[in-house]
């Protein structure tokens, strides 16, 4: 995989270990990223084009929960195969009352203690076991990876959207 075109994250580079760590960090980083953003503005997006803070957050929580459900599957059932998930439809789908901070912030704080948990007792040897989403293979390495990365790249936007607004 290449480095991320946005946040230049490559999550080739992002050693479990690492990973955990990172998850781990953020239900507090995203805690104090809410909490940086006037109450009025958590919902603001800067332009059309761009979502506001708590989607970001809402977003992030979401992939967290997905990624922490699929872990276990894929250590458990090597060769899985997932669907695909189109983004923006899920997003266009999303029912208002789920832009709740609280709700974003306790989502992401399990799920990232489901994820580091499962990822604390996975065998060493296990982190290889592949799975499928659509044609792409991956090791189930890259699910933490892909969630320190996730988790990483939207703090940043939620950073550059609280720049926006200010």
């Amino acid at each position: 995989m290449a480095p991320c075109p946005d946040c230049g994250i490559d999550e080739a580079d992002i050693s479990v270990p690492d990973a955990i760590a990172a998850i781990r960090s953020f239900p507090r980083r995203y805690r104090e990223a809410l909490a940086a953003v006037p109450p009025a503005l958590l919902r603001t997006r800067p332009d059309p084009d761009t979502w506001s803070v708590l989607e970001y957050a809402v977003h992030a929580r979401e992939v967290l929960e997905l990624l922490a459900m699929t872990l276990p599957i894929v250590l458990e059932h090597p060769d899985s195969q997932f669907p695909p998930i189109d983004v923006t439809e899920a997003t266009n789908t999303r029912p208002d009352w789920v832009l709740d901070p609280e709700l974003a912030l306790a989502g992401i704080k399990t799920a990232t203690d489901a994820l580091a948990t499962r990822a604390d007792d996975t065998p060493w040897a296990a982190w290889d076991r592949t799975f499928m989403i659509g044609d792409d293979e991956h090791p189930a390495s890259w699910i933490v990876s892909h969630a320190a990365h996730e988790g990483a790249h939207h703090l940043r936007d939620i950073d550059r959207v609280t720049r926006l607004l200010s």
